[in-house]
């Protein structure tokens, strides 16, 4: 039943990426150009509390009876999908892949939510997901998805509300959810800034903030 349930995630991202579905995609970069020499180590921030939406966040699919919406503080994905298709939010960061990074955000839903990086516009990126059942899962995005995780319940899963971060120190890449690491493995090269968020089909999904610090 949950192979079954989650067999097409990365084929998702791919129809939402390539234009079959819907992607809010936005060039320009909001980020912290003054190092900050205080921060952890890295110079460099990106920061989205969802207090208003100047990055374009926001989407509106009602054929598909999917949106998203920046309200209060919040990030809000609801994706009926009518069609079979499922929706991508992400927006230009800024962060240099290229070096040490850490992506963190808090993100909760009634189904299956993923955070989306390193994307571009010739590339589908990478995603973490976390389900309602306490299951997690991490897939290179592609016309072919790659299981670099298959689904596996972790303890440290919450109902409700889960921090997320996904850190590349050197050669490897750190997945933590609720301040555990779940998995590492060694990075892949990303070719984009792109970061943002996905819900599959009948998920009605929230974010509280996205940070990237480099």
């Amino acid at each position: 039943m949950r192979k079954r349930k989650y067999f097409v995630v990365g084929a998702f991202a791919l129809f939402a990426i390539s234009g079959l579905g819907s992607c809010v995609v936005h060039d320009n970069d909001y980020y912290n150009t003054n190092p900050n020499p205080n921060q952890n180590g890295y110079g460099y921030s990106f920061n989205e509390e969802f207090y208003s939406d100047d990055r374009g966040w926001a989407f509106d699919d009602p054929a598909d009876s999917a949106f998203g919406l920046v309200a209060n503080g919040y990030y809000k994905m609801v994706d009926y999908s009518r069609l079979g298709t499922n929706h991508v939010a992400v927006v230009s960061t800024g962060v240099r892949t290229g070096g040490d990074f850490l992506i963190q955000t808090k993100m909760k839903s009634d189904y299956s939510m993923g955070l989306i990086f390193g994307a571009s516009s010739n590339s589908y990126g990478y995603s973490i997901f976390i389900d309602n059942s306490g299951y997690f899962a991490v897939y290179k995005e592609g016309l072919h998805p790659q299981a670099i995780v298959s689904w596996q319940y972790d303890q440290n899963i919450r109902q409700g509300w889960n921090d997320v971060e996904v850190e590349q120190v050197s050669d490897y890449w750190y997945f933590y959810i609720n301040g555990v690491k779940v998995y590492q493995t060694p990075a892949r090269p990303l070719s984009g800034s792109q970061t943002g968020f996905m819900v599959l089909a009948n998920t009605t999904g929230y974010v509280d903030y996205l940070t990237l610090k480099w």
